[in-house]
């Protein structure tokens, strides 16, 4: 994809969230794992890792509906959502930022989304790692407060330890998909990574 093409598809999505009002294109992505997964259901609690600017969280408050719950993390406040969505501020790879999640829990959580990307410098490798690092602990906290037969979606990027990362989730989880949405950019090395049950 050229240049030209990506700036028009980067701008294609940008101007679809802002007339739908979404705080971000990265909702695209959700709405379409969601299209193709069912990952979230009327009644949910949904702990969404990462959340800030809060796209995915309002793409999980649709459709969990006024009998489910969001919960918010991030090292940023997300504000101004709907009335059963709470932010947990913190940092992920904090063990004092996981028992706040728990305290915030009302029963183990049906869905776990992360999202969660670095401020990036612009040195490939070294991004890929540090972003890599929280699909993981993403992972860790999934297992730690999803229920059994939960639903997990995080981020990942295609780098060395990115095999290693879909081998975790597969020991977890019964059935693993990959997945490239079509509001991420072709020739970015991000890919999104489902799993479905929860052992």
């Amino acid at each position: 994809m050229d240049q030209w093409l990506k700036e028009r598809k980067s701008e294609q999505f940008y101007r679809k969230a802002k007339s739908e009002k979404y705080r971000a294109r990265s909702a695209y992505k959700l709405l379409e794992l969601q299209k193709k997964f069912r990952l979230i259901r009327s009644g949910d609690i949904v702990v969404d890792l990462g959340a800030a600017p809060g796209s995915w969280s309002q793409v999980a408050l649709q459709f969990v509906g006024a009998n489910g719950k969001v919960i918010g993390v991030d090292i940023k406040p997300v504000l101004n959502l709907k009335v059963n969505y709470e932010s947990v501020l913190g940092d992920i790879f904090k063990n004092s930022t996981l028992e706040k999640i728990k305290q915030t829990l009302p029963r183990a959580a049906d869905v776990v989304i992360a999202d969660a990307a670095p401020e990036f410098s612009g040195i490939r490798t070294k991004d890929i790692g540090i972003a890599m690092l929280l699909s993981f602990r993403s992972l860790e906290i999934a297992k730690e407060i999803l229920k059994q037969g939960g639903y997990f979606v995080s981020k990942a990027f295609r780098g060395s330890d990115y095999e290693k990362f879909v081998s975790e989730v597969k020991k977890n989880f019964s059935i693993v998909k990959e997945v490239k949405p079509k509001a991420s950019l072709r020739e970015s090395a991000e890919i999104y990574i489902v799993g479905l049950k929860k052992n």
